[in-house]
C-alpha cells in the first residue's frame, strides 16, 4: 500500500509543471500629476503577430496616479512580453485621440520605444521577464 501512494504520489508531482515566476516593478518617468487620473497597465505575452487579430493581455492593471510611479506587476512565468502603460487623465477607460489620430493622453511602451519616434516593428517592444526580482523603465510621453 505504502509503494502504492508514494507511485501515485510521484505522478501527481510529476504531471504539474512548476515555473520560477518573476516579481517585475514598472519604473514609470515623465507622469504628468496635474491631470489626475489613473494609469492603465496591460502586459501582452509574445505570439505570432497577426494583424487581423487583436491581441489579448495576460494582465490589465489600473492604478491611482498617486501612488502609480512604482507599479509591481503581478507574478509571471518566464517569458518575452510587452507592456502598454497609459495615463487616463479622464477615468474613460480608453486612450483618448485628436481627430488627426495622435494620442490625447500619456502613453508608454516597453521595449525600443521612445517619445517622438514612431517604430513600426512591434517586435521591438517586447522584453525578456527572467524569474526573480527585476525594475523595467518605462517612459510616459505627452
Amino acid at each position: 500500500m505504502k509503494i502504492a501512494l508514494t507511485l501515485l504520489y510521484s505522478i501527481l508531482i510529476s504531471s504539474f509543471t512548476f515555473y520560477d515566476y518573476n516579481q517585475t516593478t514598472l519604473n514609470l518617468s515623465n507622469l504628468n500629476f496635474d491631470l489626475g487620473g489613473d494609469v492603465r497597465v496591460q502586459v501582452f505575452k509574445k505570439q505570432p503577430i497577426n494583424l487581423m487579430v487583436e491581441l489579448e493581455p495576460v494582465e490589465k492593471i489600473q492604478v491611482p496616479l498617486e501612488i502609480a510611479s512604482h507599479i509591481n506587476l503581478p507574478a509571471l512565468e518566464p517569458g518575452e512580453y510587452m507592456i502598454t502603460v497609459f495615463h487616463d487623465s479622464n477615468k474613460n477607460g480608453k486612450m483618448d485621440y485628436s481627430l488627426l489620430g495622435k494620442p490625447k493622453e500619456g502613453y508608454g511602451l516597453s521595449g525600443e520605444f521612445y517619445c517622438g519616434n514612431k517604430n513600426t516593428k512591434p517586435e521591438s517592444y517586447y522584453v525578456y521577464l527572467n524569474s526573480g526580482n527585476q525594475q523595467l523603465s518605462i517612459n510616459v510621453c505627452y
